[in-house]
């Protein structure tokens, strides 16, 4: 029987049945707890039958209609609209589809980079989704928790450093996974060459160098607002108006347009709460910086309209092929 034409009572025969919220379901496809609460006060139903309702989808009492889970344990909810349930036969596509208009502005972003950043480019680690999007690292965190457990990615673990992919995808990563984890630590390798070379050139009594390296102490991560960068210094003596200095570093992910709107985003975004006010600790006190590997024409003319530095690899003399040709080593069996 097509699941357009089922109705409650159904040739299951319940003995317990809810048919006004089921019914609902069985005719939309899916529905969220809120959906189903209006239609029910709409036919004058009490608070009571109206939970009771809600109770019976939720125990998953209908056997055609299920709830969104987290991995079969906590039910997951939306903002605004409460639970969400469907009907068992819903193909996946159309489930994400659905799923999708109630994302958060921050998931929908964080979804687009495996699909619209760059062709070459279908997987991220937590940390490059957290450098690339101008959010507060804990938000980006939640964000692509969720994600995962609405099934839109998938977490792998390869080496010490999880992964996002899109299930279509899934298998292709795991192909490509001493790749991946060579790329992974040759940018981290750079990060450390580039902070090194700074180290070289800059008077030892100007920048304050202990935990510069994608800074994660408390103290740090206040310094910045909770904005995730490679590498952070503060100045042990202001510069006219200037106390910090900010690059991001990029050796596998393409620079376009958009990774420097984010990267000026997060020096003019990041923020602390100190009492009753907003302070912004980096907002016009911050040199910022980007070194890349590759780059698009629109992002260099950004960076230098916009006063940040935009260096190439290959400028300061980093050879990123011998780094690489350093650090690749197989994986573990």
């Amino acid at each position: 029987m097509l699941i357009s034409n089922l109705k409650c009572p159904c040739e299951l025969q319940c003995e317990q049945r809810r048919e006004d919220a089921v019914n609902l379901v069985l005719k939309k496809r899916f529905c969220t707890s809120n959906e189903i609460k209006a239609m029910l006060r709409e036919k004058g139903l009490g608070e009571y039958t109206i939970r009771k309702n809600l109770e019976f989808l939720r125990l998953r009492k209908c056997r055609r209609i299920d709830a969104l889970n987290r991995n079969n344990r906590r039910f997951l909810q939306f903002k605004g609209h409460g639970r969400a349930f469907f009907v068992k036969t819903l193909p996946k596509h159309i489930l994400l589809r659905k799923i999708n208009r109630f994302l958060t502005n921050l998931q929908k972003e964080i979804l687009l980079k495996f699909t619209k950043h760059h062709k070459s480019v279908y997987y991220f680690s937590m940390y490059d989704l957290k450098k690339m999007i101008p959010y507060v690292g804990n938000s980006v965190e939640y964000a692509v928790q969720r994600l995962s457990d609405l099934d839109f990615i998938e977490g792998i673990r390869i080496g010490q450093t999880q992964f996002f992919v899109e299930a279509q995808n899934k298998e292709r990563l795991k192909g490509e996974s001493k790749d991946v984890l060579v790329k992974d630590k040759t940018e981290f390798k750079t990060i450390k060459t580039i902070h090194e070379i700074i180290m070289n050139i800059y008077p030892l009594n100007l920048l304050s160098l202990t935990g510069a390296i994608r800074p994660r102490n408390q103290h740090k991560l206040t310094l910045t607002g909770g904005m995730t960068f490679d590498i952070f210094y503060r100045f042990k003596k202001k510069l006219g108006d200037m106390e910090f200095l900010a690059i991001d570093v990029y050796t596998r992910v393409p620079v376009n347009g958009y990774v420097v709107n984010s990267f000026l985003k997060k020096i003019e975004w990041a923020a602390n709460k100190l009492r009753s006010r907003t302070v912004y600790p980096l907002r016009n006190k911050t040199f910022g910086m980007i070194v890349f590997r590759n780059a698009t024409p629109r992002s260099i003319r950004l960076a230098n309209e916009k006063g940040i530095r935009f260096i190439r690899l290959s400028d300061i003399k980093i050879d990123y092929d011998e780094i690489r040709r350093n650090v690749e080593i197989p994986l573990p069996s």
